[in-house]
């Protein structure tokens, strides 16, 4: 019962990782527009094509996808280590 309130922590960690995952991506995404193809910053990413968007979109989806397939297991490993 000691690791509860790290359990806790974790738990909600997780869960808020859907959320906060998508200024990170959105970050990635520039830096790697920017090395690649030039000077790309986030304002073209806002106001510029929808095919950035559209990407950027897709990668959040996939993201969406793997946490919601890894989440039976990485809440069941949580409620292990409550133990």
């Amino acid at each position: 019962m000691l690791n509860t309130p790290l359990t806790q922590a974790l738990s909600l960690v997780w869960k808020l990782l859907t959320v906060l995952i998508l200024p990170v991506i959105m970050a990635i995404y520039v830096k790697i527009m920017d090395s690649y193809y030039g000077p790309f910053a986030f304002e073209d990413l806002d106001l510029g094509k929808n095919l950035h968007k559209w990407i950027v979109f897709a990668i959040y989806l996939a993201f969406l996808l793997c946490w919601n397939r890894l989440n039976p297991h990485v809440i069941s490993a949580l409620k292990r280590m409550e133990y």
